[in-house]
């Protein structure tokens, strides 16, 4: 584990899109990879980690001799995306529905076997050494998943279901890419010993060319490391137990690497008067846009919105001054 190997894997192994210059190690790869997800087993892999990504090549990167534009879809693919659209599924909030409206609500809906939701299987299971065995089994399963949904879809996701997992990203500049991931390593390996909370999936990042399309983005255009730290909470002790080290995290990343958050995850984890740590601390969450985004937001908001249907929860407080 080092940083030289770290950017040789993202360069040359995946073929990631990214200039040689933009940082000296790893040297220069063929940038072949038009996207790609990556994930590393920190848990089980010390000073030598394992490392995935699933990659994706489209035109004339696809390593297939006479590649015409289109390569194996599926000859069933309207019927299967139907079968999947109308699947009947559970979660305990709001009851059975179907696979298209639960994806449309909250993202991939929950998995359930024998009927019974996964999360609460790891609930019950809380003593047990579980941990290791499923930050290394989310990384040796996205090829078996990428592989079966292949012959269904042809749209490049592998993940239809998923047990509820905590997620919280962050943009830094890709030169600190590499310092963002190994505090995040040093964390998870600490957690080892702790018996409160141990963390129990990978460390995840990708590349993201931000555009000029909106006004309230949380970084300029240009590349970005996107560094997300993930997990589930239903291996902690109680909620206390993972969000404190959520905040150990994302204080290193914004305070010494000067991370903007991903607007869709948990962010702004703050310490209240009582010691318990929250997330989307008013304090925090007021920093994320500056003035001249928040009025020419508020002006468009106000002419679209008059009557303030939708000036409502977390959103507006993105808007608020700070005090």
């Amino acid at each position: 584990w080092s940083a030289e190997e770290f950017w040789k894997f993202i360069k040359q192994d995946s073929e990631a899109d990214v200039p040689a210059d933009i940082v000296p190690e790893g040297g220069a790869g063929t940038r072949n990879s038009w996207n790609g997800e990556y994930f590393v087993d920190f848990i089980n892999g010390g000073e030598t980690p394992s490392v995935a990504v699933y990659a994706q090549k489209a035109n004339s990167s696809v390593d297939v001799v006479d590649f015409d534009g289109e390569l194996g879809i599926p000859s069933n693919i309207h019927e299967e995306y139907e079968k999947l659209m109308h699947q009947s599924v559970r979660d305990g909030t709001h009851g059975r529905m179907t696979w298209g409206e639960a994806a449309r609500r909250d993202g991939s809906p929950p998995i359930e076997i024998a009927s019974v939701d996964v999360n609460d299987f790891l609930s019950s299971m809380k003593r047990l050494p579980l941990a290791r065995i499923m930050s290394s089994q989310a990384i040796v399963q996205i090829p078996n998943m990428a592989a079966k949904l292949s012959s269904k879809y042809n749209d490049g996701f592998f993940l239809t279901h998923a047990p509820a997992a905590l997620a919280a990203a962050y943009f830094v500049h890709p030169s600190k890419g590499f310092e963002a991931m190994d505090f995040l390593r040093r964390v998870q390996l600490n957690s080892t010993n702790d018996k409160d909370f141990m963390w129990n999936l990978p460390g995840e990042f990708r590349f993201i060319n931000v555009q000029d399309s909106a006004v309230l983005q949380p970084v300029e255009p240009g590349l970005w490391f996107n560094a997300q730290m993930i997990s589930f909470a239903d291996l902690a002790k109680n909620d206390q137990a993972w969000k404190k080290d959520f905040k150990l995290v994302e204080d290193h990343w914004i305070n010494k690497l000067g991370a903007k958050p991903h607007m869709g995850k948990l962010m702004g984890f703050r310490e209240q008067e009582n010691g318990e740590v929250e997330p989307f601390a008013d304090e925090y969450v007021c920093t994320i846009y500056s003035s001249e985004q928040k009025q020419a937001f508020s002006a468009y908001r106000e002419q679209m919105d008059p009557d303030g249907l939708f000036a409502t929860g977390l959103g507006m407080k993105f808007l608020l001054p700070c005090v």
